[in-house]
């Protein structure tokens, strides 16, 4: 994929984060009630479809991050736990866009409802070919990308 087009514009391999909830297996349990690998407690989706991880319960294991296939995922050093993107959850369940979106000078991003006929993110994906990064993995990410060639999926 290239910038704008323009003659000398990077190309650029995108890697926001992707949903993948499909792909959690059942969590095994640890000395004291604690999960281990892959537990299924400390990531959670919102009703609006938004994979959040859940800081109290993510024991650090950092088996989440590796299986990520997105490399979405990374360990706080703070805090010792597993984060994503969050999409600024805390922004939209007041109604108001994640910050990128709003930020973005070319307004490359785009954030909507896929069930609104109405949202800007349904007109753009009607005329425009868009495309999940690893397709194979039919992981159901929420996430979509306009112009991707072969060697970026």
């Amino acid at each position: 994929m290239r910038g704008s087009g323009a003659p000398g514009c990077p190309r650029v391999s995108p890697t926001r984060c992707a949903s993948w909830e499909s792909s959690w297996r059942r969590p095994r349990r640890l000395p004291g009630g604690r999960h281990g690998p892959g537990a299924r407690q400390a990531t959670f989706s919102t009703e609006d479809g938004v994979v959040l991880v859940d800081r109290d319960r993510c024991i650090g294991c950092r088996y989440c991050i590796q299986a990520c296939p997105y490399g979405a995922r990374y360990l706080d050093p703070r805090a010792r736990v597993a984060d994503k993107c969050t999409f600024c959850y805390h922004r939209v369940a007041t109604g108001l866009l994640p910050a990128c979106v709003e930020a973005c000078p070319t307004q490359a991003r785009i954030f909507g409802d896929l069930r609104s006929k109405a949202s800007r993110l349904v007109r753009f994906t009607r005329m425009n070919r868009i495309h999940v990064l690893k397709p194979s993995l039919n992981t159901q990410p929420k996430v979509y990308y306009a112009q991707l060639d072969g060697e970026v999926r």
